[in-house]
């Protein structure tokens, strides 16, 4: 494949000039929502590390046709970043075709954040007052609130003043620090505030350079830097000319503006030679049907946007694909609300209920939905995300279909749930990919409803079957999946997935009755269910820890194996301590690690495995069960038998030793080791693994299930 890129130079003004201009600017940022994040006090701080001759740095940029704009979401810079809590920033406008365009893929902070300080009059940051407070004067207001939250809009001002006596003092215009000189001023008489009532005490953050006492003090950087003319022929006697005009136009006092001349002169040609400096930036060429294929092209450019890192963070797939769902999300189908607010909302749902996720993860399982759906069953490439005819689509009907696709996950989530299986490392299953198949699923079970005119009995009647369905089954899905192996980096298990479901889907639009639809679905979930038997299976048979600190591997096996037998679980609520509204549970040594070391010292076993460490004996997972933490911190190098003989029930008498162990497997010799001999521990924990590994064998086949729930 052909080189994609080009380097290319720009002098800086006319960079500017393209991102900001009043017939339309040609230089856009791809609407990805990667926020301008830069404060006013970095703006300066740029403004003058240009001013002292320090490097702008490389740009990306990717050159796009006029007939290409349309299938890319973007907008222009902003005019004014508005960080108030009713935020409505204003933007360039864009220039309509013809033209060519190049877009900022990675430096935009400091392309806007130059528009901002230099871009015109009215541009600059509106925040609240507290917020600019603390950034200019690095003061934290105190209490909480008033009444009013009120706000002021600033623009980057220059402070005559304070340059004088800068430039006084030194006599030398590059050791100056032109963060004491560049100021945020308020410069709009009407609108540059808010206009609430305020008290007698209440203190400004701003200066504002309509007062009296500022007049002849303050000129607005933009217009300094309009003023000094790209030309590197002027000399610095022509740009005292020009100043002159200028700040007798701004009414500085005549002889204020003899005072600045000279040193204003300097700063001019400095301003100057900022201006003509070339900015170096890759540019992504584009597209060009005799070097590649618009496949392989739009499959780089993605690649390129997902590998860019800016402000410490990656741009993900995924906040591509949530950018054309806000450019073509439709409000009207949704009850006004955005395609940002949906997801937004959808959120917050899950997180209530538990599953607190990244909307990276979210936008992802929607998407699957989607692509099961809509899409025939084809994940999204990263080559459809530049393609508008494949993309476009996807913003419509999951805005049409939101309702039923938002209960959909809802109630999965709420079957899941009622399992008791919980998200993430310490709970029992820690892929999505699992729960976005499950969401897929249950939507077919909606899409359905949403298509055939049930009565509320039929209704109630659907949900409940399919809500059954779900029941029976999502243990084995979510945790086998996963033991499975099915979500592994490389494995292209969601394709396959994708494309059964969207083979369900069609054939369910022919089911005519809830009874037809329940059979389908449950025999399609129980296939992906039976599928993972072989896989599983060999994980459990070969699960193991290699050391004392990893047996926590062990955590979800047992958390199932505790759960299997009603007698067993009964046993287990003691030393769970299930009575907490949430245990902290530990996988737990029955035989404790520092006891077996002492013990393999003072009697060896007999038989020694050339290919076994005795040690490693007590990791296995026959010698695990799950403890409450506390217990497991109380229990330390002590015996079970001794331990548990501390246990309140177990000392009252409530609960008998013997068949609190015999629940959970637990013979004499692992009750006691010390008094047993080395040779019998072993046999005893390698008799109770293997009965272990069977049980979750038939757990994993469906020959034995939980009897919590």
């Amino acid at each position: 494949m052909a080189n994609i890129y080009k380097e290319k130079t720009e002098e800086l003004h006319q960079l500017l000039d393209r991102a900001r201009s009043a017939d339309g600017a040609t230089v856009l940022i791809p609407d990805l929502q990667r926020p301008y994040v830069w404060t006013p006090n970095q703006v300066s701080l740029l403004v003058d590390s240009l001013i002292r001759g320090w490097p702008f740095g490389t740009l990306l940029m990717w050159k796009v046709g006029q007939s290409d704009i349309q299938n890319i979401p973007h907008r222009q810079f902003w005019r004014v970043v508005d960080r108030t809590s009713d935020a409505a920033s204003s933007v360039v406008t864009r220039k309509d075709p013809p033209a060519a365009y190049h877009m900022v893929l990675d430096g935009q902070q400091r392309v806007q954040s130059l528009l901002l300080a230099l871009g015109g009059d009215a541009w600059g940051f509106k925040m609240e007052d507290r917020a600019w407070a603390q950034e200019v004067q690095d003061r934290r207001p105190r209490g909480r609130y008033g009444k009013y939250r009120h706000w002021s809009k600033a623009s980057l001002c220059f402070d005559l003043d304070r340059f004088l006596r800068e430039y006084d003092s030194s006599g030398d215009l590059l050791t100056i620090d032109f963060r004491t000189v560049l100021q945020w001023v308020i410069t709009d008489p009407s609108d540059g505030q808010s206009k609430w009532t305020k008290p007698a005490t209440y203190e400004e953050p701003l200066a504002r350079a309509f007062a009296d006492a500022n007049k002849g003090r303050l000129v607005r950087m933009s217009r300094l830097w309009s003023s000094a003319t790209p030309n590197p022929n002027i000399k610095e006697g022509q740009f005292r000319d020009i100043l002159q005009r200028l700040l007798k136009s701004e009414g500085i006092p005549d002889a204020k503006v003899e005072q600045l001349l000279i040193p204003m002169g300097e700063l001019m040609t400095t301003l100057r030679d900022v201006k003509l400096s070339e900015v170096t930036y890759l540019e992504l060429v584009a597209f060009d049907g005799n070097i590649w294929t618009e496949d392989a092209y739009n499959d780089a450019i993605v690649n390129i946007f997902a590998r860019l890192n800016t402000a410490g963070r990656t741009l993900s797939r995924e906040e591509i694909t949530l950018a054309w769902l806000k450019v073509g999300w439709d409000p009207n189908a949704t009850g006004g609300r955005t395609a940002g607010e949906c997801f937004e909302d959808l959120l917050v749902e899950l997180a209530d209920r538990g599953l607190d996720i990244k909307m990276d993860d979210l936008v992802a399982a929607v998407s699957f939905i989607w692509s099961v759906l809509c899409n025939g069953g084809q994940i999204l490439a990263n080559r459809d995300l530049l393609k508008g005819a494949t993309i476009r689509p996807m913003a419509s009907d999951l805005a049409r279909r939101w309702k039923g696709i938002s209960h959909a996950i809802i109630g999965a989530l709420d079957v899941v749930a009622s399992r008791g299986l919980e998200f993430g490392g310490a709970g029992q299953y820690s892929s999505l990919n699992a729960l976005a198949v499950v969401w897929a699923w249950r939507y077919i079970a909606a899409d359905w409803e949403d298509r055939h005119q049930l009565a509320v009995p039929q209704r109630d009647g659907l949900q409940k079957s399919i809500d059954a369905a779900l029941s029976a089954r999502v243990d084995r899905w979510l945790i086998c999946s996963q033991w499975a192996g099915r979500w592994s980096g490389s494995s292209p298990a969601m394709g396959g997935y994708a494309k059964a479901l969207n083979d369900e889907f069609l054939a369910c639009e022919k089911v005519g009755t809830v009874a037809e639809l329940h059979e389908a679905l449950a025999r399609r979930l129980n296939g992906f269910v039976v599928d993972l038997e072989p896989d599983a299976a060999n994980y459990i048979a070969s699960l193991a820890a290699s050391s004392r600190e990893r047996v926590a591997t062990y955590r979800t096996a047992l958390w199932v194996w505790h759960r299997l037998d009603a007698t067993r679980w009964l046993m287990s609520a003691t030393p769970l301590r299930l009575g907490k509204r949430k245990a902290n549970l530990d996988v737990d040594h029955a035989v404790a690690f520092a006891l077996w070391e002492t013990k393999l010292k003072t009697e060896p076993p007999s038989h020694v495995d050339d290919e076994a460490d005795p040690v490693h004996v007590v990791n296995m997972l026959g010698n695990c069960s799950l403890l409450e933490k506390a217990f497991n911190i109380s229990k330390g190098r002590h015996t079970l038998a001794w331990f548990m003989n501390q246990v309140h029930e177990v000392k009252q008498g409530e609960v008998s030793l013997s068949s609190w162990a015999k629940a959970l497997g637990l013979d004499s010799v692992m009750l006691d080791p010390e008094s047993s001999p080395t040779d019998g521990v072993i046999s005893a924990i390698a008799s109770r693994d293997a009965s272990i590994r069977a049980d979750l064998t038939e757990f994993v086949k469906g020959m034995k299930v939980r009897t919590d729930v």
